[in-house]
């Protein structure tokens, strides 16, 4: 075996001034941060900060020693810990220093670098590595995993742990360990080295950093197994990463986590315990109290979970403080923030008071619904908001989450259900005068999507997007269907019947691109119906579902206003033409029934009764439950009073013998 490396030392009196800095550095912080409140807190940060970063830098102007490198790799660990926790993560240029660092031991050990990259394993393969160099090195091992589980690279830290394991345990005859998934395991395993009393002063210890990744590693390998639905292995990582040593606002999202996961398990008294010890651990309420909505909605317990929205739209109404810098390194620093899918997403004060509003709506509070949605409305409203309609901004994210039309659409059909028809009424003038430029003159839909033909005024540049458009286009058509709603409560059949064919107008701009096969119905007016055919873009249909239904809706609802004006002819062609638009949609088809047989069209009524009869048979279309609410509120206005009593008279009529 060769004798090693033999770069020349540096000089011993450089070397203890070097020391003494670092020491000095670190002591005066832990004096700061032991007795001095944040803002002076933070200044001596930043200030011992700029300290060790010089005195890195110029340890890293001279030829890397090994006399100096622990040293070295100790300055390199206390300016990267105390760097991530000011900027409260940690950042691209806190991998390129571990990487220079790693490099520059490579370069005192006279090693060259190798080809795969993996420096870390060419180190710890190295036979010259001193005793004095581990202490430093596991510390930055910790500091390369906390990096490295922010960056979601679990496997990468696993794959770590495993060499610099090996290279503990070679010496010890233990058997060589492989690579697994269990990190874990590998974490608990592992076992960096204690400091010694004429080590330099570091900021944290190597031990306090793999009790920090066990923690963090725990609760993330938690959350991923109840995001895919291995629920069992969500709540044993959970579980290890409550009895760990928490923070409490990270107690909190673990508690939050298990009670979810009991919820989905279905152990809902275990998961209220949990959301109880969230709720008394962490300062942040929102998580828990939404996952407790959650499960009281899955009991049915409606008046609990409407009191855990309440309590939901008063917390998020607090302004949050921002979380100061973390010294040392903390488990919040490693843990990202949680997404819209996460257990651990509240979302924002509007986005809970829409919840509030669209269940009271749902489960008829329809009083509480309204005062809610115009809260809504008011925070939507106030700023920015008031000097446009951000057409294309969610009020919440996910691919099921309302738009802000959508919010006033809503807001319109709840005020009409509680007969304030003339706020109603103003609410949808709102809303067209906001969209009314970005609604298309003609809309063509085909195979290959959609393309439009721009409405004659200036449209303000918001999106050129054609299925952008058709929502705007089917938001508009909407709030001329809720319009009219409005004047029928008012008793003004005419403004009614006008609002009703502005919408139907509306909504017959959309035509096919390259035509379409036309479908047998049994007439003009069939034929003109299957000139408007849904996409076959799979992205456009849920829009082209709300399109066949509102216009089944605006058609019924014209038919009902010709039924009142004793004008069955032309409710019969707006029932007939609606049974086409939307095929299978019993409430037009029993509409059409009814009126057939109010003209005495006994031969076609029982035709049509039939075929409901063989229909209701079968599968039932499930679509009504995914359309937007204002549209179930409008259909929920049209639906037919005496079903059951014109079925039975239809009944009778068919077992009675016919004439000879």
């Amino acid at each position: 075996m060769s004798p090693g490396p033999t770069a020349p030392p540096a000089h011993p009196g450089c070397l203890r001034l070097w020391r003494e800095e670092n020491d000095q550095l670190v002591r005066q912080w832990r004096v700061v941060a032991r007795d001095s409140g944040q803002p002076l807190k933070q200044q001596a940060a930043h200030h011992v900060l700029d300290r060790l970063r010089g005195l890195l830098h110029r340890l890293w102007g001279l030829p890397p020693a090994l006399s100096v490198l622990p040293l070295e790799l100790t300055v390199l660990a206390n300016a990267l810990t105390l760097g991530a926790g000011l900027a409260q993560r940690f950042m691209k240029d806190h991998a390129l220093d571990i990487h220079r660092g790693l490099e520059r031991v490579l370069d005192a050990l006279e090693a060259p670098l190798p080809q795969s990259g993996d420096l870390w394993k060419a180190i710890f393969q190295n036979p010259f590595i001193t005793p004095e160099m581990l202490l430093p090195l596991h510390l930055l091992v910790g500091l390369q995993g906390a990096l490295w589980l922010t960056d979601n690279r679990p496997a990468d830290l696993a794959m770590l742990l495993c060499i610099v394991m090996r290279n503990q345990y070679k010496e010890s005859g233990a058997p060589l360990l492989e690579p697994t998934e269990d990190l874990l395991s590998l974490l608990s395993m592992w076992d960096p080295p204690t400091g010694e009393l004429d080590a330099p002063v570091i900021l944290q210890d190597a031990r306090s950093l793999r009790d920090v990744l066990l923690t963090t590693a725990a609760f993330l390998q938690g959350l991923h197994e109840l995001h895919v639905g291995n629920l069992l292995l969500a709540l044993s990582s959970l579980q290890k990463a409550a009895l760990s040593l928490c923070p409490r606002p990270v107690l909190a999202q673990v508690h939050t986590a298990l009670g979810a996961c009991l919820r989905k398990m279905g152990h809902p008294q275990r998961a209220l315990l949990h959301l109880l010890e969230a709720l008394k651990a962490g300062p942040s309420q929102g998580p828990p109290l939404l996952e407790a909505a959650r499960l009281y909605r899955q009991l049915g317990h409606t008046t609990a979970e409407l009191d855990s929205l309440r309590l939901l739209v008063e917390a998020l109404s607090i302004p949050q403080k921002s979380r100061p810098p973390l010294f040392p390194i903390g488990v919040e620093l490693l843990i990202p923030p949680p997404s819209p899918a996460s257990c651990l997403y509240s979302g924002t004060q509007s986005q809970a008071r829409y919840l509030l509003a669209s269940r009271c709506l749902q489960t008829g509070r329809n009083g509480e619904a309204v005062e809610q949605y115009l809260d809504l409305l008011a925070l939507l409203l106030d700023g920015s908001m008031s000097q446009g309609m951000p057409c294309s901004v969610f009020l919440s994210r996910g691919s099921q989450a309302p738009r802000v039309p959508e919010v006033f659409l809503e807001t319109s059909a709840a005020l009409i259900i509680v007969g304030r028809f003339h706020d109603s009424l103003t609410v949808c003038e709102e809303l067209l005068s906001r969209i009314v430029l970005l609604v298309p003159q003609k809309l063509w839909l085909g195979q290959g999507g959609a393309s439009f033909k721009p409405s004659l005024s200036p449209a303000p540049p918001l999106s050129e997007n054609p299925s952008e458009r058709l929502c705007c286009l089917l938001w508009a058509s909407a709030a001329h269907l809720l319009q009219g709603q409005a004047h029928v409560g008012l008793g003004a059949r005419r403004e009614a019947l006008e609002e009703f064919s502005r919408c139907l107008e509306l909504l017959f701009r959309v035509q096919p691109m390259n035509g379409a096969i036309d479908q047998d119905t049994g007439g003009d007016i069939g034929q003109s119906l299957s000139r408007d055919v849904v996409s076959s873009n799979e992205d456009e249909l849920p829009s082209m579902k709300v399109l066949q239904r509102l216009k089944a809706v605006a058609l019924i609802s014209r038919g009902l206003e010709w039924v009142a004006e004793g004008q069955d002819a032309r409710a019969l062609q707006d029932f007939l033409l609606a049974v086409q638009v939307c095929p299978g949609d019993r409430n037009a088809s029993l509409h059409l029934l009814h009126v057939l047989w109010r003209l005495e069209r006994k031969d076609d009524a029982i035709a049509i009764y039939q075929k409901l009869e063989a229909e209701a048979d079968q599968q039932q279309d499930d679509s009504e439950g995914l359309l937007p609410q204002y549209l179930e509120s409008c259909m929920n206005c049209i639906r037919i009073t005496e079903q059951e009593s014109l079925l039975q008279e239809l009944r009778k009529s068919l077992r009675r013998p016919s004439s000879p």
